[in-house]
């Protein structure tokens, strides 16, 4: 059995396409994957699956969500292992450990074209920082997201795909959660 999280784009209460947490998280249930859950939001589910792969898990919840609630949502999925890994790989310690609200970490289904990263830096406002680690990127906004043209959708429109982001509060309210309740979760360090 693997824990895996699953982060929907556009689905919060505040979001595009409210729908309550509770709906995603009997919909997990019926759906037979057990321990389910939601962290610090709809969108942001923790579950356990006995046998399919982040990859599959993320095409069988799209069409399930879909079918089942009306809503055609991109979900992007990550083992606790591979969360344990994000949050050690973060590069903007310091930075996440004074305001982890104004760290923000995107998500992506698949890694980006390496080509575009520096474009995308070009897009970057006055202080902020840029990096990228496999499937997500980490971006600093020093002076609040409002004013920063380095928004999800420029990244979107550069990368051709679509992404979901998360501030840093909450990958650390995911991976607190996870602390005891998964033995495949265990950062590397503390931040």
């Amino acid at each position: 059995m693997t824990t895996h999280i699953a982060l929907l784009r556009s689905v919060s209460p505040g979001g595009q396409k409210p729908i309550e947490t509770e709906t995603f998280v009997a919909l997990l249930t019926d759906l037979g994957l057990p321990n389910a859950r939601a962290v610090s939001g709809a969108g942001n589910l923790v579950f356990d699956s006995p046998d399919r792969t982040g990859a599959e898990l993320q095409a069988f919840l799209e069409t399930e969500i879909q079918s089942r609630l009306g809503l055609r949502t991109d979900v992007y999925v990550r083992s606790a292992q591979a969360w344990a890994a994000i949050i050690s790989a973060n590069p903007f310690v310091e930075f996440a450990e004074s305001d982890p609200g104004l760290l923000m970490t995107l998500f992506l289904k698949d890694p980006p074209d390496k080509k575009i990263i520096g474009a995308l830096r070009t897009k970057l406002s006055e202080g902020q920082q840029l990096r990228v680690e496999s499937r997500q990127f980490y971006v600093t906004y020093p002076t609040g997201l409002g004013g920063s043209k380095f928004g999800n959708s420029t990244v979107e429109k550069a990368l051709a795909t679509r992404i979901t982001s998360r501030s840093w509060t909450v990958v650390q309210a995911i991976g607190a959660d996870l602390v005891g309740e998964s033995a495949d979760f265990a950062p590397a360090s503390s931040q």
